[in-house]
């Protein structure tokens, strides 16, 4: 970015510009009339600044409790992990001496830096302008191939998308890329990659004894981290963490496949938290609650209804019958069954989800989930009931 543009956010920071940020966070829609009003307030840099400030801040209110006061742009907030997870990744850093490489607007150095000595690096000026802000810590101007982080531990966000926009799912498409990360993992006391949650599987390049974490923020995939020497603590293993609510929980071990029981379904079908599948940790968790896939691959489980502590990890549905899979026969079967609101389910696109969720949708008064679910050639249909596990 320009000097500027920094300029225009450093005024923006201003009791001068005070007025501009709290005009551009009351208006709605950015109309031609709206924004010359805030034209009397500040120049056009100023105000394109406060106007992408006030927008940044309300989608970071999702990750961020504190959203009000951050500083922030919408790209920054989009990249950014959340408070949440910021937080427990943070705790593998606790006080230590920590440096954040591509520290963004700081989610992640934000979080580090309330437990550990902290300091950022990132070649963009305005947003390390934000992360010192925001984190209350110094944040360099500089490329992080430069970085020294010998005695250190080290946490780095690199790009995952080129200049082009497209998106890369091995390390040697990231920005910095694998020769970056080697240099990091050799020469610092421990670290934590954050990588995309599509990161292509096994890790080329991954160093020995790293452990692969995957985590999800309301049943959502949100990241993968690789962590390396002295912050792997399960070497060798993958780990699997989701953030639900106030709940927080984690597992690990090796990743394996799944039981298969082919046939006739169980009482329940059950479907994964996506960071426990993605470790690869679903079939572990599956053989202590006595579930199994009924196809190869399939993702989903059948089985008896859970009691044991392992069933927080999966969301369950009671079958209450195996129905014609054709669309009109089920929608027979759904209407004789007073069926009201209707929720499609489904794995490997078998079936376009919200077309078939708008043709079934009844008058009646019983909300029914239908998963849609390919075995081999064979398409098969139950119609469920969510449940709470026990």
């Amino acid at each position: 970015m320009s000097g500027a543009t920094l300029a225009a956010w450093q005024w923006l920071a201003t009791d001068e510009g005070r007025a501009l940020r709290d005009a551009a966070a009351s208006i709605g829609a950015t109309t031609p009339a709206a924004v010359m009003g805030l034209r009397k307030l500040g120049d056009a840099d100023a105000v394109r600044a406060a106007i992408e400030l006030a927008q940044a801040r309300q989608r970071a209110s999702t990750k961020f409790p504190d959203a009000a006061g951050l500083w922030c742009d919408g790209h920054g907030v989009e990249q950014a992990s959340s408070a949440r997870v910021a937080a427990w990744k943070a705790q593998r850093f606790a006080g230590e001496r920590t440096v954040d490489l591509c520290s963004g607007i700081g989610g992640d150095l934000m979080a580090i830096a309330r437990v550990a000595p902290a300091e950022g690096i990132d070649r963009d000026p305005v947003r390390a302008w934000m992360a010192t802000r925001n984190a209350g810590v110094p944040v360099q101007v500089a490329d992080v191939r430069d970085a020294e982080v010998a005695d250190r531990l080290v946490h780095i966000d690199p790009a995952r998308r080129d200049e082009r926009g497209a998106r890369h799912h091995g390390l040697g498409g990231y920005e910095p890329g694998l020769d970056v990360l080697q240099r990091l993992w050799a020469d610092s006391r421990g670290g934590g990659a954050k990588l995309g949650p599509g990161i292509e599987l096994p890790i080329q390049g991954a160093p020995a004894g790293s452990e692969l974490e995957f985590i999800s923020e309301d049943r959502t995939l949100v990241q993968a981290v690789l962590w390396w020497g002295a912050c792997a603590r399960h070497p060798g293993e993958r780990s699997a963490t989701a953030l639900r609510g106030r709940d927080v929980r984690t597992m690990h071990g090796l990743p394996g496949t799944m039981p298969l029981r082919e046939g006739a379904y169980g009482a329940c079908i059950a479907v994964p938290d996506p960071a426990l599948e993605r470790s690869g940790l679903a079939g572990a968790s599956a053989a202590r609650l006595g579930l199994a896939e009924a196809a190869v691959g399939l993702g989903i489980a059948h089985g008896p209804m859970p009691e044991h502590d392992d069933a927080w990890w999966w969301r369950w549905f009671r079958v209450e019958a195996e129905i014609p899979w054709r669309t009109d026969a089920a929608l027979a079967w759904l209407r004789d069954h007073d069926a009201g609101e209707v929720t499609v389910k489904t794995r490997g696109k078998a079936v376009d989800p919200d077309a078939l969720a708008r043709i079934w949708r009844g008058r009646g008064t019983r909300a029914w989930t239908v998963f849609m679910l390919r075995h081999g050639t064979t398409l098969r249909a139950f119609a469920t009931e969510p449940i709470a596990a026990a």
